[in-house]
């Protein structure tokens, strides 16, 4: 069976997640410029990590997942309304999960053409014990990742 060619010089579908940093505000500025160029459309996206129900001392449980949903909703919608008017075509998701499945599985699903994504730029202890989102997905991505340090 014949492998389809991908043309890296037609960008259609752009991946750009982000956790509401100034480091994913970074990729999107790039997003934008690319999208602009090529005439893409851009998929927003924001994953957020499932938490344990917490239980406070006075043995109330507490649900994070919700809180974190009904926060992030609204800033991932006004980010989208920001680039609609720069005259873009913008999808949004908030996704649950490990950000780096979840941004990878994103974009075969989509079919993206590139993945922009800012990256913290830890190092040291910090790298080690947090690890790179960002580096996961430049190893397991189905497409070019461009990473933004911020």
């Amino acid at each position: 069976m014949k492998e389809q060619k991908r043309n890296f010089l037609s960008i259609k579908k752009i991946l750009v997640p982000t956790d509401f940093t100034v480091y994913s505000d970074h990729a999107i500025e790039y997003a934008i410029m690319v999208a602009m160029k090529f005439e893409a459309k851009i998929l927003l996206i924001h994953v957020i990590e499932p938490f344990a129900y917490s239980v406070t001392d006075t043995v109330q449980i507490i649900d994070h997942y919700t809180a974190l949903k009904t926060v992030a909703k609204p800033i991932l919608e006004n980010l989208q309304k920001r680039l609609l008017k720069k005259g873009l075509k913008v999808d949004c998701t908030l996704l649950d999960g490990s950000p780096y499945l979840e941004i990878v599985e994103k974009s075969r699903q989509a079919g993206a053409d590139l993945i922009i994504m800012g990256t913290h730029g830890r190092t040291g202890i910090d790298h080690i014990l947090m690890g790179s989102v960002a580096e996961r997905v430049v190893r397991l991505a189905p497409c070019p990742v461009l990473t933004v340090r911020g």
